[in-house]
């Protein structure tokens, strides 16, 4: 399965890149599915993660 990264995310869900950013900092702690190589390198979310900003 493919991942994407913040840029890709955030043009998809309709949000900022920072908005996406703040949100996979604290979900990275509780969903596996997001992940990251280390500390400050990109995040990887897989491309049919659901828009978690939909209301």
């Amino acid at each position: 399965m493919a991942d994407m990264g913040t840029k890709e995310a955030a043009k998809l869900w309709g949000v900022t890149q920072e908005k996406v950013q703040r949100w996979c900092k604290l979900i990275i702690l509780t969903d596996k599915r997001i992940t990251q190589d280390k500390k400050g390198s990109p995040y990887h979310i897989p491309r049919d993660y659901p828009n978690p900003f939909l209301k």
